[in-house]
């Protein structure tokens, strides 16, 4: 979040997370720094750009109160300066899980970067509704697309597991699923990730799923007309039994399982 450039001097805000630093001749202000671990693709859109040549040459930002920050010049003086006060606010709102109300406020600010961080909190809350209105208001159709997936499915820890999918933690997913005995769903997701070294531990270590493994990496392999090369999956050529018709019908024993004990 902060490569590139040199940082000159940064200084987090005292009441929320924010921060602030001086970069080169910017000014810059990450409005929910935590979006680096939520969601990478929104980093740009909640960070806010403006020109700091008006505080002269090498400038320090010594504090950053509400939506204020305090600049020391060169010579000494201190410059102050202010910030958009809607972050701040939305801040206070996503802490209390007042989502309506955050809700209002974008769509009242009609601001991009407002609805980006929404789109961030809300989903590192695990609001679904929250999250799939703020991803619509910056089009980004997929994000709705899978969150619309998510809250298709019944089952709330296959929720929570996708929801840290939708924010790029597969092993955050990995472990809610683990953690509930979902293995079944555990070896999919990898699957369905291309993990497929992991997904075949996984299935070695839990007894279970090896041939739905060694099915689903074959036929992608065939999809692509490519010669298997993985000694992990070399290993089981010609070892296991891959019928299509008796791994379908696992799976879908599998699924009516979750159903039974969610």
């Amino acid at each position: 979040m902060l490569s590139g450039s040199m940082i000159q001097s940064l200084c987090w805000n005292n009441d929320t997370n924010m921060l602030a630093a001086v970069q080169d001749t910017n000014l810059i202000v990450w409005y929910y720094p935590t979006v680096l671990y939520v969601d990478k693709r929104l980093v740009k859109k909640t960070v806010s750009h403006r020109d700091a040549s008006e505080f002269g040459k090498n400038p320090v930002v010594v504090s950053f109160d509400g939506n204020h920050l305090g600049v020391r010049r060169v010579d000494g003086s201190l410059v102050t300066s202010s910030v958009s006060p809607y972050p701040s606010v939305l801040h206070g709102y996503a802490a209390s899980s007042r989502w309506d109300d955050a809700l209002r406020l974008c769509r009242f600010i009609k601001d991009s970067t407002l609805w980006a961080c929404l789109a961030a909190m809300s989903t590192h809350a695990k609001d679904l509704t929250t999250a799939e209105e703020a991803y619509a208001a910056i089009d980004e159709t997929d994000k709705v697309a899978y969150i619309q997936h998510i809250k298709a499915n019944p089952l709330r820890t296959v929720q929570l597991a996708e929801m840290a999918l939708l924010g790029g933690n597969i092993q955050d997913a990995e472990s809610i699923l683990l953690q509930n005995g979902l293995v079944f769903r555990s070896i999919f997701t990898n699957l369905h990730l291309h993990n497929w070294n992991r997904a075949l531990e996984l299935a070695i270590k839990h007894k279970t799923h090896v041939d739905t493994v060694l099915f689903f990496r074959k036929k992608y392999l065939e999809t692509f007309d490519k010669p298997e090369t993985n000694l992990q999956f070399l290993q089981f050529k010609n070892k296991v039994e891959l019928d299509a018709e008796k791994i379908a019908h696992k799976i879908e024993m599998e699924y009516q399982k979750e159903l039974q004990n969610g």
